[in-house]
């Protein structure tokens, strides 16, 4: 009876085992069928590795079906329309010219990518002067079909080309034109892939780029030199401090608000000049007599003539931003006039290096379109491994309609950080 019964209980294991093994079979076959391209699974796999599959046969199963319905979840939340903010014709500001528009998807080529915009940043002078048509997007002046708007996003990758290599669908990527869309069309080759869709992932792409390029590429920041950042508690200039420190410099930074100087705290700037209730001139002569080594200048007129002056013989002003001149600002002619002598848009947009007073003025960021490459890198690895604070305002924008709203406030003096809006 102990035998019959030990007997039963084997054969009953193995009926299961059968069963189990067919279930598994099918489960198999249905998935590697359904999306072969994603499949984890091939018969080599199976023959060398069946009693690890066996073991974890749910598991992985689940895994291989869930990258198959993401696949086919993405395919069909791409609409055969989407509304994106576009201007026909330059004119004097951004909300003048921005429309919203319906457009078709367009279809793309085989190493583009489609991609649904999740975040797209703000930037002071590329919107204004992509919608006036000057400098590098005069030719918007001349378009007849009208031109996008929108500088910076990120988003979740829709749809890829034929050719297009390590980048998958479901994918976020970081990339440059046209983010207030909701979807984009962009070349594989200049999407920065990314964790998440994230406002910080967005503000690393110009901003973080940006100051990565005045402090370490045309500023040549070293240990122990003393650096003054205009702005500092913007975008590009919260980064700029932070870099700065990384280099082990002295850090000086210029701000408008109690708010900020408490940020710029935070980040761990050395010394702080809220030029609204102190005079950045005396603040420097008397704290700094001998000058400061390296300038990364964001302001222009009366700032920029400062911090000039306060640059060491031998010293470089890094010129990033002018924005005390651009035309939203009512002041902005008396502030041109304060540097008619250099001209700072010309050094600025056709990325001049100019000699002045034994001291040298740069336009141009990055020596070379691999230094370009290298430090985009550098920067979102500082931002996967935490070692970057990213400052985003704190104001919340959200939809294409919200853009305009967004745009003047950032060119209103009152933010801190990056400004994001949402888009989808």
């Amino acid at each position: 009876a102990v035998l019959t019964s030990k007997c039963s209980d084997r054969n009953l294991s193995m009926a299961m085992a059968m069963v189990k093994s067919g279930i598994v079979w099918r489960s198999l076959l249905l998935c590697v069928l359904s999306r072969p391209s994603h499949s984890f699974l091939t018969t080599k796999v199976i023959t060398r590795q069946w009693p690890i599959f066996s073991h974890n046969s749910n598991k992985r199963l689940e895994t291989s079906c869930a990258l198959a319905q993401n696949d086919a979840n993405a395919a069909k939340k791409i609409r055969s329309t989407y509304r994106a903010l576009w201007a026909n014709k330059a004119g004097e500001s951004f909300r003048e010219v921005a429309l919203l528009k319906e457009q078709k998807v367009p279809q793309i080529c085989s190493d583009e990518v489609l991609i649904e915009v999740k975040y797209a940043g703000v930037n002071g002078g590329c919107e204004t002067f992509r919608a006036r048509g000057e400098h590098w997007f005069a030719r918007n002046r001349e378009s007849a079909d009208g031109f996008p708007l929108g500088a910076e996003g990120v988003g979740k990758v829709v749809e890829i080309g034929k050719d297009v290599m390590g980048i998958e669908v479901g994918e976020y990527v970081a990339f440059v034109g046209g983010a207030f869309s909701e979807y984009v069309v962009h070349k594989s080759g200049s999407l920065v892939k990314v964790p998440e869709a994230t406002p910080e992932a967005v503000a690393c792409r110009i901003s973080g780029l940006t100051a990565y390029g005045a402090v370490l590429d045309a500023g040549r920041a070293k240990a122990r030199q003393t650096v003054l950042i205009t702005a500092a508690a913007g975008a590009a200039g919260s980064f700029a401090v932070q870099l700065a420190k990384q280099a082990g410099c002295t850090v000086i930074g210029t701000c408008s608000s109690k708010e900020k100087a408490l940020a710029l705290c935070k980040l761990g700037c050395d010394h702080i000049i809220n030029y609204r209730t102190r005079n950045v001139d005396e603040v420097l002569r008397s704290k700094f007599p001998e000058g400061v080594d390296l300038v990364i200048e964001h302001v222009g007129g009366q700032m920029f003539r400062t911090a000039f002056s306060h640059l060491k013989p031998g010293g470089r002003l890094v010129l990033v931003g002018y924005i005390s001149e651009y035309p939203h600002n009512q002041n902005s002619g008396e502030e041109r006039k304060l540097t008619e002598d250099f001209d700072l848009p010309s050094i600025f947009w056709k990325q001049q290096t100019i000699e002045k007073d034994y001291k040298t003025i740069i336009g141009k960021l990055f020596s070379t379109q691999e230094s370009v490459l290298s430090s985009r890198e550098k920067v979102f690895e500082q931002l996967s491994a935490n070692s970057l604070k990213v400052l985003i305002d704190t104001k919340k924008f959200h939809g294409l309609e919200s853009v305009a709203d967004a745009v003047d406030h950032m060119l209103s003096g009152n933010t801190i950080g990056k400004v994001v809006v949402k888009i989808s």
